[in-house]
This record gives C-alpha cells, structure tokens and sequence, in this order.
C-alpha cells in the first residue's frame, strides 16, 4: 500500500461542472493521487481528461492501460472500461456486462479500499442512479472517508442522495468544499495516531478517553466503556482524523461543543463487515447439515424460529432465508418459518 491519499470521484450526469469547480479547489500539491470515475458513452471518445486540464495544473491523463498510481496526479476513466487498483497500479478492463457498464464507480470504490484502507477518499458528486453507494460501504468498513456534494447544488441530485440513505457519509458539503476537508484529513492523519496496544496506552489520557465515552452514553444511551479497545481506539481516530482535530483532547472538547457527533461516532462504531453469504464455511454448514436435520424433526403444524443478533442490515438474514426457502421448497409436510432479525443500529434496520 502506498502512502498517500487517494480520493475516488464518482459522478455522471451534471458531473462536469461539478468536476470542474472541484480541481479549482484543489491544491496543485496536495500529496494526493486523483481518480475520476464518470459514466461515459461506450459509443464516442472522450474529451474528459482536456475539459478538466483548464481547470487545474495537475498532469491528467487517461488511463489506457496498466499504470503507475503517483500523487499530484489525475487519472481519467475511459469510455466502456472499469478500473481496479492492484499492488499500486490502476488496471484497465472492458466492461463484459451490463452490471459492469452501471456500477464503475462502486467497482474502482470497492478495490480502492481494499487496497489503500484509511487512505481512501471517496467523493460522490451530481448524477443519476445509486452508483457508489454499494462502493462507499466497503470505503467505511476499511477506515476510509466519504465527501458528497449537497442535493441542493447538484445538477442531478440522485447520486448523492442515494449515498446519503446509505447512513455512511462523513460529511455533505458544496463541491466547492470537499477539497480544503480532504486537505484537513490528509494533515490530521499524518499529525494524530492513537496507539492500539496496550502496552502504549499509558500515553493515552484515560481521564479525556473517558469523558468522551461518557458523552457518547448520555447522548445514544449506548456504553462502549467496555468494548474493544483497539476498536474503540481505531473508531475514535477516525473520526479525529474526518472532522481535522489534533488529538484525542480536541475531540473531547469537539463532542462536547457539537451534541450531533456523538450520533456519527455511534455510526463508526457500529459499522459492519457483512455481504450475503459472507462466511461460505458456516453458510455451507447450515444448508448442507444443520437446517435440513432441524427440518426433518418437524412437520406442518410446527415451526422453525431462528434468531439472527446483530443483523446490520440483513444480508445475513436474507442468507438464511434463502437458504430455508431453497431446503422446503419441495417438502409436503414444511413447517412454517420465522426468522427474526435484530440489531442495536436503528439506521441498519431501516435500510433491512
């Protein structure tokens, strides 16, 4: 993994202008590697890298073939291509499908983050359809940080409103903004590491630690006093690191002064790694072995109740349903099904 920032921008109607305004903002040596990710015609060639080079003094190019991620750079999607990042090159591949040619900002978000984790930027800007918001989730579940532009100024607003339903974005801002509040993540992590092992904590001060977790409780009714340090920690940074503080005192007293980042440090804290049949091992398990017994003990005039705790927004639910659903399908005598879905983020039940 390199070193630096990488901020992936996606957009496509009214995306333009929007990408315009936004390099104007742009300092020409931020230390920070440019991704611009637009739905193009597959049918025409685009001019997008020369529309965007009056707008800032950074080299553009498109990407054509496997290149070298550098900082101070901007890199152009081509027309009916997709990009991915590996081993810190941007990788070229044509689109063989419908779905690929719909999703390529969720496709470039997705293995951004698998690759540069808490160093990923991801910037939604004006467009059509729910492009990125699949992409921004893994953004957030690898420590990155997402910007997008307010529906109010947006040409086409469905884009970034679709990514703010998702209840992961750090920040809904004026184009004209996203860069100075990259520029302040950028600094606040290279100034504000918490240690994570126990044995460096002593340079903790528990004293400001705690009074943030009090806070947190009086505002979400949610104790974490006794979670995971290292995540607790690890949270805790990043929401340092997003809102451009210099410590762990500074957010203390930036919680206290602004009631509403508690509901944002609740967010992060309750963000999950889940994805439909995301552990294959225990999924095979159930189908193959666990369920179908359960089901041969019963009949017509019973149930089977089974209880998923910390759903997060159900795709492991939805996993089991499915998996129930395939099991009875062809049974005379099937007992009737109930799956009950629980979880402390009232926002992941919504979208469940």
């Amino acid at each position: 993994m390199e070193n630096f920032l990488v901020t992936a921008i996606g957009a496509s109607a009214g995306g333009i202008q929007a990408l315009k305004v936004f390099f104007e903002s742009v300092p020409p040596h931020s230390g920070i590697a440019y991704v611009v990710i637009l739905h193009l015609s597959p049918d025409h060639d685009s001019q997008l890298a020369a529309v965007l080079a009056g707008s800032t003094s950074m080299p553009i190019q498109q990407v054509q073939k496997k290149t070298r991620l550098e900082p101070d750079q901007v890199y152009v999607i081509p027309p009916d291509k997709h990009l991915t990042l590996e081993e810190g090159n941007l990788m070229v591949s044509p689109n063989i499908d419908l779905a690929e040619r719909r999703a390529p900002v969720d496709i470039f978000l997705r293995s951004l983050a698998e690759v540069h984790r808490s160093l990923s930027v991801a910037v939604i800007l004006s467009g059509t359809g729910a492009n990125g918001s699949m992409g921004l989730k893994r953004i957030k579940e690898m420590g990155g940080v997402v910007f997008v532009q307010n529906p109010r100024e947006a040409q086409f607003n469905e884009m970034p409103r679709n990514a703010i339903g998702t209840h992961l974005v750090d920040d809904v801002l004026n184009v004209a903004e996203i860069p100075s509040k990259i520029i302040a993540y950028r600094d606040s992590i290279s100034l504000v590491h918490i240690p994570e092992e126990p044995a460096q904590q002593e340079e903790i001060d528990q004293q400001v630690l705690r009074s943030i977790l009090v806070e947190l409780r009086l505002r979400t009714g949610h104790d974490f006093s006794n979670y995971k340090r290292p995540t607790l920690l690890r949270r805790i940074e990043r929401r340092i690191h997003v809102r451009g503080l210099r410590g762990l005192s500074a957010y203390a007293a930036f919680i206290l002064a602004h009631p509403e980042e508690t509901q944002s440090l609740l967010k992060d804290l309750l963000i999950s790694v889940t994805n439909f049949f995301r552990d294959k091992k225990p999924f095979e398990e159930l189908e193959a072995d666990i369920v179908p017994k359960i089901l041969a003990s019963k009949s017509a005039d019973d149930q089977l109740r089974i209880w998923v705790a910390g759903c997060a927004t159900g795709e492991e639910a939805y996993s089991i349903a499915m998996i129930c659903s395939e099991l009875t399908i062809g049974m005379v005598d099937a007992p009737r099904v109930q799956i009950f879905a629980t979880d402390i983020d009232e926002a992941a039940i919504t979208t469940a």
